[in-house]
């Protein structure tokens, strides 16, 4: 493990530890959303659309700003698939970050590790060989920067999220539980 994953790893377990501890003292709120990731560059050449879901904890440390914490799935599917290769893209985000409203509209920098895991087939095509299925995975430090605006319980955001060289625009409708 690279010098850079052991800082990550060490910063995301003593956030976890002070959610974990939040969640003793009361952490405000929890929310449940759907995404749309549009990948970019190189990695919007091979992919399509992303759909998922993704749960936060949001623990209000002032009026104006909470300590973040989500969790989700993303599930992106190969653009050029035919009868003989088909293949996807799974990404597990865990982040961490820091949302200052300003009256309903809100930042939100976030930084953490997202797991990857893509499946490649491809099928015989007539000459014996059988199916051939290559899976790769990895955990890589992920970083991103957004933006949105929360009315009532609702809450609607947009952000970009750098994962190595697989970036994308996530747009997500979330909706708030407050405790």
């Amino acid at each position: 493990m690279n010098y850079m994953k052991k800082i990550l790893l060490t910063v995301s377990l003593l956030s976890i530890v002070g959610i974990a501890n939040a969640q003793m003292r009361g952490f405000h709120t929890i929310g449940a959303g759907v995404e749309v990731a549009l990948p970019m560059g190189d990695f919007g050449d091979g992919f399509g659309i992303g759909f998922g879901a993704t749960g936060k904890v949001f623990y209000g440390i002032t009026e104006q700003g909470d300590i973040t914490g989500t969790l989700g799935y993303i599930h992106f599917s190969m653009k050029d698939e035919s009868e003989y290769m088909s293949g996807s893209m799974g990404m597990i985000p865990i982040m961490f970050g820091y949302r200052h409203n300003f009256d309903g509209f809100y930042v939100e920098p976030q930084l953490g590790i997202t797991s990857v895991r893509s499946k490649v087939t491809i099928k015989d095509m007539g000459m014996g060989f059988g199916n051939v299925s290559s899976s790769y995975s990895d955990t890589k430090v992920s970083f991103a920067a957004g933006a949105g605006y929360v009315f009532g319980t609702w809450d609607l955001s947009a952000r970009f999220q750098a994962v190595d060289n697989a970036n994308f625009i996530g747009l997500r409708v979330g909706y708030n539980f407050e405790l």
